[in-house]
């Protein structure tokens, strides 16, 4: 039996009996170490130290590259690779010393150093050190809580860490805040800073340019991308702009409140976008421009989508369904693009930061809704896809979060902004033509094959069980409905070609279920 059924059956027997029974299959969050590791990370004259056991560096430096892109060779990044002999007889510090005596240099100086917490360092109490925010040692400790806050809480606390320390990370790594505040003081156009994203965020690489290209489209520019494209100089001016954008509702407003300066969210779908560029060019003074580059998007990036929507795509998309299992930016952003303008009607969207009302995460609900409802398309992590395969479904899978062994690195995949309207329109329409092609019938190939059943056993002797009526209405409720009559037409001939092989007169369930089973791979 299958872990998954063995787990199913463990959950049922224990609400029989009165019991609550909290299973938690498929992990796919992260602790509060790995939110601030992306996120220190992302400074390359920041020195990292984690101060964890053996395996904490190979973990994230070596192992994550070979599944995704978002975490490229961090250098700046080192480990104390603490042992059961550091634990139990010889104590943390002096491994920790010899690993920051060991510190690379920059510029024929010490770089400044973030000593960062593990959740197995927090757990045995290791004894640290105290840095007292010296200048001369470099050093800084950021407890990261990992053992009790996720990723998404450690990338917003590491903001605010960035932030509220800025002034001795520029000490300590010998910048003049004031001198630098000055030489970007001057300039003609109104400034943008962005927060987010950090490594490790999904398709962060194509959602960035779009927000960027919104923000020049309308006569302004990115003063800093905190912390993908930072360095510590950057955190002397992140304020020293005009408003900023949010990127995520996961974390970053935490830091863009400290700021003090106006900001967004940032946008999905053709009516948040264009509502974003108006209130951004409110903000700005930039009204007028704002109102010209919405125009002109109309007429050419969001050109793609009107001649899509004025096509056959129209009634596809209002008939097929949809499921978004992700972060808590992507899952509600798609649903507003997929549902509320594309027509597509939901059967599963869930957001992984929720834990309780209609969007909450449970991985075992997910695969039941898939089973009992699935979707035509699918928009989710590793989990999904593997849930998919499991169930044997004809559900059509697109990346939407991680974890998930994904390359995004091209800047052509948004799902922000108008570009993402398109991107998103262009996949769901490929997939389209992929499932119609699935179900064209192949003229010569069917004939052939009814002619085989006719000589085989005459149609008339050929009679159908029943349930296996019911069963195959059952499994064409699973195929999309612009393609269920070829489907149906498949789907018959097939299983009485299976019972003529079987050498049987009558259609049961259990040939449905194998031909079925074929007709999802």
């Amino acid at each position: 039996m299958p872990l998954s059924q063995e787990v199913e059956n463990l959950a049922q027997s224990a609400l029989r009996a009165g019991l609550t029974l909290n299973v938690k299959r498929d992990v796919d969050t992260s602790n509060a170490f790995w939110g601030a590791l992306f996120t220190f990370g992302c400074l390359p004259d920041v020195q990292v130290v984690i101060n964890g056991p053996v395996g904490c560096y190979t973990l994230p430096i070596t192992s994550i590259l070979n599944y995704t892109d978002t975490i490229p060779n961090l250098p700046n990044v080192i480990s104390t690779d603490f042992t059961e002999r550091e634990v139990t007889l010889d104590g943390t510090n002096p491994i920790l010393r010899a690993t920051l005596d060991g510190r690379s240099k920059l510029d024929g100086r010490r770089r400044a150093t973030i000593v960062l917490t593990t959740q197995e360092s927090e757990l045995i109490s290791t004894d640290g050190f105290e840095s007292g925010l010296s200048a001369d040692d470099h050093l800084i400790q950021f407890d990261s809580r990992a053992l009790e806050a996720d990723e998404w809480q450690g990338r917003d606390a590491a903001l605010v860490f960035l932030y509220q320390n800025r002034d001795w990370l520029l000490a300590a790594s010998g910048h003049d805040a004031a001198a630098l505040k000055t030489a970007t003081a001057a300039r003609a156009k109104p400034r943008v800073t962005i927060i987010g994203p950090t490594y490790g965020c999904f398709n962060s690489y194509s959602d960035l340019a779009e927000i960027e290209r919104l923000v020049r489209g309308i006569g302004a520019e990115v003063g800093c991308v905190m912390p993908f494209r930072s360095s510590v100089r950057d955190l002397a001016i992140m304020d020293d702009c005009d408003a900023c954008i949010v990127m995520y509702q996961e974390f970053g407003a935490s830091l863009a409140a400290r700021l003090g300066k106006p900001w967004l969210q940032a946008p999905f779908g053709i009516q948040d976008t264009t509502a974003f560029l108006r209130e951004l060019g409110r903000m700005l003074g930039r009204a007028s421009e704002a109102e010209a580059f919405i125009a002109r998007e109309k007429q050419t990036t969001l050109r793609a989508f009107w001649d899509l929507w004025r096509s056959p795509h129209q009634d596809f998309l209002g008939t097929s369904s949809f499921g978004v299992v992700a972060g808590e930016t992507y899952t509600h952003g798609l649903r507003r693009v997929l549902q509320d303008e594309f027509g597509m009607r939901p059967t599963v969207v869930a957001s992984r930061q929720a834990k309780a009302g209609p969007l909450a995460y449970s991985a075992i609900d997910i695969r039941q809704t898939l089973l009992d409802d699935p979707p035509m398309l699918m928009f989710g992590s590793i989990n999904e896809k593997i849930y998919i395969s499991e169930l044997e479904l004809l559900t059509g899978y697109i990346p939407a979060s991680f974890p998930g062994p994904v390359v995004r690195r091209a800047t052509g995949t948004p799902f922000m902004g108008y570009a993402g309207v398109v991107y998103l329109a262009q996949e769901i329409s490929n997939f389209l033509f992929e499932i119609l092609f699935r179900h064209l019938p192949v003229e010569g190939l069917e004939r052939k094959q009814a002619e085989e059943t006719a000589l085989a056993i005459p149609e008339a002797e050929i009679s159908w069980h029943p349930d296996a009526v019911e069963r195959m209405d059952v499994v064409l409720k699973k195929v999309p409905f612009f393609v269920r009559i070829s489907a149906s037409k498949k789907l018959r001939i097939e299983a009485e070609r299976e019972a003529v092989q079987r050498r049987i007169r009558e259609v049961t369930p259990d040939i449905i279920d194998d031909v079925a089973r074929r007709f999802a791979r």
